[in-house]
């Protein structure tokens, strides 16, 4: 029977960058692997657990270390800030990638967290022409230059001397860049507009061969004008998620909000709606065993690492919710990826002679409509007009402003960012108007509680916990003014259907973490930890130096004994 270390455990685990305990002096695993499953919330590896083959979930959480209560421990739950918290071991408040964008006060527009324009793709991006009335992002070339912590990779060329191999792949760019690090030997992501990976200036001028071969494949069209269904079509779902068509479900990439979701000819809607399907983590992981292969990782003289994030689920529960028939089929169809990735590792790079750590990047919130049906306060808050109602309230108060003069310069997520030249030219001081939009916010019915720069700023006092979240997520000269924290249940946006995430509510912030390979014991902890962990959990098995501000250690117990 399993035991469970409490006492130990939150002895072990400290606020110090440096391993108190380690591993036993042995022959520790060459590679370890980051695994990260884009919006794979907690719940859902027991939730499902009776549904699972034996060697997926299961294998991973019977023979590995299950962390059953862990929780990122900041308010600000999205992809960009969950991928720099995995490979650094620090928070919003240290790495800087505090979400997905923030607005810029120098620049005037909001910066992406993982591109510049200093940098092109490589291959270049397929020209897209937008529909009419619409515009295109244009995020720049793959860049980590703006995390301000050392990651995994950059740990691991560190205590190499650069002999390590460091690769990073994932479908979004910033789920591959931001693990990577400053230095990774190859780091790709996907392009839906051409259906190949892609690199950026930043790294090299061309891919790799073995990229290229992987690009110049057939291997990603094999679903054209094929549909995706269940994976046990004669299987009622019903039980384990909800009706195959909810109220609150978008339908995809024009996939349609019921089983089967059809695939058309090869086109960017094609590479659009495979990536919003299980078979978009089809085709990471046949990319994934070629790196493997190819780059001989885990069979070098040095320890290596992969990078390795699964994006569909993520972009498969925003469409239709984490109580949908096809989240509930995408997480079978994960559980089989694992299968089979370990069991190409065993025979790939010997069974003891890797260490994973599985964890996600955040989790996801019900879809209002259907937390609705279960008789729970939800809803959705138009961002857009609730910046417009900021601007109105403070120009009520403070005064009318002549057009297009504006006390609110910009709304960046939950975060609005005063316009300081307009409160200087009109004698108002900040306190004075962040402490009026924290006030009329208490009236909003969405609004659960908004924080100002300067509460945030003093949190390390507070003894709230909402207020200390906000905190862990606030990063001077990149976050805004005031902070708004919404209802349990309510979800900011402005589309009509579909969910989202980026709370410090249970939901958004529970995420499995499992440690798993050579020298990890079978055990399960209870103890509430952060995914901060895993950075240092594959930093200690395979023998390097955590990131230089991970905030915790490993526990001793996690280890085997030395034989």
């Amino acid at each position: 029977m399993r035991k469970i270390f409490a006492s130990i455990i939150i002895i072990t685990l400290l606020l110090n960058g440096q391993a108190v305990f380690s591993q036993p002096d042995q022959q520790k695993p060459k590679l370890g692997i980051l695994l990260v499953f884009d919006q794979l919330r907690g719940d859902y590896i027991s939730r499902w657990q009776d549904q699972y083959v034996k060697d997926g979930f299961l294998r991973l959480t019977s023979e590995g270390t299950w962390f059953e209560n862990c929780h990122y421990p900041y308010a600000g739950t999205v992809t960009g800030a969950g991928h720099a918290t995995l490979t650094t071991g620090a928070t919003p408040s240290i790495h800087g990638i505090i979400g997905n964008d923030w607005y810029d006060r120098k620049e005037g527009k909001n910066s992406y967290c993982a591109g510049s324009s200093r940098w092109t793709s490589i291959p270049p991006i397929a020209e897209v022409i937008p529909a009419p009335g619409t515009t295109i992002k244009v995020r720049g070339g793959g860049t980590p230059e703006k995390i301000r912590a050392e990651t995994l990779g950059d740990a691991l060329k560190r205590s190499t001397n650069n002999q390590g191999k460091v690769v990073s792949l994932s479908f979004k760019d910033r789920s591959s860049v931001l693990p990577g690090g400053m230095k990774p030997d190859h780091c790709y992501w996907f392009d839906t507009a051409s259906g190949k990976f892609q690199t950026s200036t930043f790294y090299s001028s061309k891919v790799a061969p073995w990229l290229a071969d992987f690009n110049d494949s057939k291997f990603i069209e094999q679903w054209r004008n094929k549909s995706w269904d269940k994976l046990y079509p004669n299987k009622d779902y019903k039980p384990f998620s909800g009706s195959d068509e909810q109220a609150g479900e978008g339908n995809g990439k024009n996939q349609g909000k019921s089983f089967p979701h059809p695939f058309g000819k090869i086109d960017k809607d094609y590479y659009d709606a495979l990536y919003n399907s299980p078979y978009g983590n089809a085709v990471l992981l046949e990319l994934a065993m070629k790196a493997i292969k190819t780059e001989k990782l885990g069979k070098n003289s040095q320890p290596d690492l992969l990078l390795l994030s699964f994006s569909s689920n993520d972009s498969v529960g925003h469409a239709w919710g984490p109580d949908s028939q096809e989240v509930f089929d995408t997480t079978l169809r994960t559980d089989l990826l694992i299968r089979d990735l370990l069991l190409f590792l065993d025979k790939e790079v010997g069974k003891n002679n890797y260490v994973i750590a599985l964890s996600a990047d955040h989790g996801v919130c019900p879809l209002p409509e259907v937390s609705k049906t279960k008789g729970l306060d939800a809803g959705r808050l138009a961002t857009d007009k609730f910046s417009k109602e900021i601007e109105a309230a403070l120009q009520e108060k403070f005064g009318k402003l002549a057009a297009p003069a504006k006390y609110l310069e910009a709304f960046s997520d939950t975060s609005a960012y005063l316009n300081y030249a307009t409160l200087k030219a009109n004698a108002i001081n900040l306190d004075d108007a962040t402490g009026f939009i924290k006030t009329w916010a208490g009236t909003q019915p969405a609004i659960l509680s908004a924080y100002t720069s300067k509460e945030i700023s003093l949190a390390s006092t507070s003894s709230d916990p909402l207020l200390v979240s906000v905190s862990k997520s606030w990063f001077k000269g990149r976050s805004g003014d005031i902070c708004f924290i919404l209802k349990p249940y309510y979800i900011p946006g402005t589309y009509l259907t579909g969910t989202t995430h980026g709370s410090p509510h249970s939901y958004d912030t529970h995420v499995p973490l499992i440690a798993f390979g050579g020298g990890i014991k079978s055990l399960v902890i209870k103890e509430k930890v952060s995914p901060q962990l895993a950075a240092s959990i594959i930093a200690e098995g395979i023998g390097i130096s955590a990131p230089t501000s991970a905030e915790f250690t490993t526990p001793k117990e996690i280890w085997q004994e030395q034989k």
